[in-house]
């Protein structure tokens, strides 16, 4: 947060401050309310829900329903939404008026200043309500106005019965969720901010998994010089970026900060899936865990000779012996018949499978739409495509986005394509080539593990199937890489839960069609197929 924002806010309360102690004294409230409902509660709590709600006892339905509440509002309070906030100046409002026509003095100055202290605290819940969860709480609060008036005209003005009241209980329960839910996810952005995110992505200094963030799903947030934006994804009311900043190095902290920001502003818990350990302090996220690394190959460093690289020396061979030829071509330049037989042989590969993924792929598989994007095509003797990758420019290098084979091809074809990249990237002037990310790399590249690294890797061994971790690892590992660890970073471990709901679903479901224009991105300033 920037210097003066920070002094408006502090003059209002200052929402970094903690507000645990309110989220508390409400929790107690709810407590002390909700006890005397409980089938098993000991008889000195008789009287408990008294402290809080004044005047007679409350039905058990009444306690129990006005517990559970209390209780989301003390969530809310934790989440810093301004309709908690409103929910317990209403309370005490309604709280003092009982007091003062009830008959119960003491009660007026203890709920006075609670109204004052909560008047003074209102800067520290800057959580709007969304106006679409006003309507929709609106849709629910006249359904449940209809219905009372329906049950009464029907019951001839007798009260309603326990189910009745249950029923209206959860009517009121479910308003006062939707109130406190956070706002709701953002569109994806439009062609004109991804065609700014694409100028950025050219940036040199930007990541190696920037080209990501062109993925038409991404919503962006843009430092306020509009030199780095980030990209992400909202679910389950967690906001989750796709990797580093993309864009000039000098700006990531101040993207990262209107990030930030954007996520207090919209209740959203941040998370970033991917970052750098040279950004991790930028993020200003108090939890991190290393979840696998990248596997980076130097193009200018790189060379078939040796002993280490037989193995690839071999695989390569295999497919020259077998008549397997190769072409590279950027993706734009695919006409539609060899767009569509590459599609196939996609297809193919998967077998029927959709393609998934969000930190380290793309979409848009051979549209062209994406900038930067090039394919490299392996075909058999008979000059039939057997195979492909694509990569796209990341910066001064490229990334490998999809590596695609049909089934019972040639031997070494993905090795093949891979060092003709290589080739290519080196006499173009490209610093790096990103291969494919290697989950848990520390844990599969070492033989002496403790105890609870064995239980670690027999369950990731027997995972290999799905997430193929050890396979990626030992196919990477004979290029004789480096690896760039990657890091998943979230606020606290309470989010842990939702926040895994949200990569799995990221990582691992269908990538979801996103309307578009037929005018593809702008391209970037640094062609990928220049000298």
């Amino acid at each position: 947060m920037r210097t003066d924002e920070a002094a408006r806010t502090a003059a209002s309360g200052g929402p970094d401050r903690p507000v645990w102690p309110l989220a508390l004294a409400a929790l107690l409230a709810a407590t002390l309310v909700a006890m005397p409902a409980a089938a098993q509660a000991p008889t000195w709590l008789g009287g408990s829900d008294h402290l809080v709600t004044g005047g007679a006892p409350l039905a058990p339905v009444h306690a129990t329903a006005l517990g559970l509440g209390l209780a989301l509002v003390a969530r809310g309070i934790l989440l810093r939404r301004r309709a908690a906030w409103c929910a317990l100046v209403l309370l005490a409002a309604l709280g003092l008026l009982s007091a003062l026509t009830g008959g119960e003095p003491w009660r007026v100055p203890l709920l006075a200043a609670v109204l004052g202290g909560l008047w003074l605290e209102r800067g520290r819940f800057p959580v709007p309500v969304h106006p679409e969860r006003v309507r929709a709480a609106g849709r629910i609060g006249a359904l449940l106005a209809v219905a009372a008036v329906a049950g009464s005209l029907l019951s001839g003005g007798v009260p309603a019965g326990s189910a009745g009241q249950v029923a209206g209980a959860a009517g009121l329960l479910v308003l006062l969720g939707i109130l406190l839910a956070p706002v709701p996810a953002p569109p994806p952005a439009g062609e004109a901010e991804r065609r700014r995110v694409a100028g950025l992505v050219a940036h040199p200094g930007s990541d190696t998994l920037a080209p990501f963030a062109l993925r038409r799903d991404k919503a962006y947030v843009f430092s306020p010089d509009g030199r780095a934006a980030v990209g992400y994804r909202v679910l389950f009311g967690t906001a989750v970026a796709g990797g580093d900043p993309v864009g000039d190095p000098a700006a990531h902290a101040d993207a990262i900060g209107a990030f930030l920001a954007r996520c207090r502003a919209a209740g959203w818990r941040p998370a970033v899936l991917g970052a750098s350990g040279g950004l991790l302090p930028a993020w200003g996220l108090a939890r991190s865990i290393g979840y696998g690394d990248e596997v980076v190959i130097r193009p200018g460093g790189f060379g078939m000779s040796g002993r280490r690289m037989r193995n690839v020396r071999q695989a390569v061979q295999r497919t020259v012996n077998a008549g397997v030829t190769t072409r590279i071509v950027p993706e734009r330049d695919l006409d539609d018949r060899l767009r569509e037989r590459l599609l196939d042989v996609a297809a193919r590969s998967l077998g029927g499978a959709a393609e998934r993924g969000f930190a380290m792929n793309l979409d848009e598989l051979l549209t062209g739409h994406h900038p930067g994007a090039i394919i490299t095509i392996a075909y058999d003797e008979n000059k039939e495509p057997i195979g492909f990758q694509r990569y796209v420019t990341a910066g001064e290098g490229v990334s490998l986005d999809a590596m695609r084979r049909v089934p019972g091809g040639p031997n070494g074809v993905n090795e093949r394509l891979i060092t003709e990249m290589i080739e290519y990237a080196a006499e173009r002037g490209h610093g790096v080539v990103s291969l494919n990310f290697v989950p848990f790399r520390a844990l599969l590249d070492t033989r002496e593990r403790t105890l609870p690294q064995r239980v670690a890797y027999r369950a990731l061994h027997l995972l290999d199937p799905w997430i193929a971790a050890e396979s990626l690892f030992l196919f990477n590992r004979k290029f004789g890489p480096s690896y760039k660890p990657r890091y998943v970073a979230f606020r606290s471990w309470l989010d842990v839960v939702r926040l895994a709901a949200a990569l799995c679903t990221l990582e691992f479901g269908r990538i979801r069609p996103v309307q578009r224009s037929a005018v593809p991105v702008t391209g970037p300033a640094r062609d990928p197929g220049r000298s």
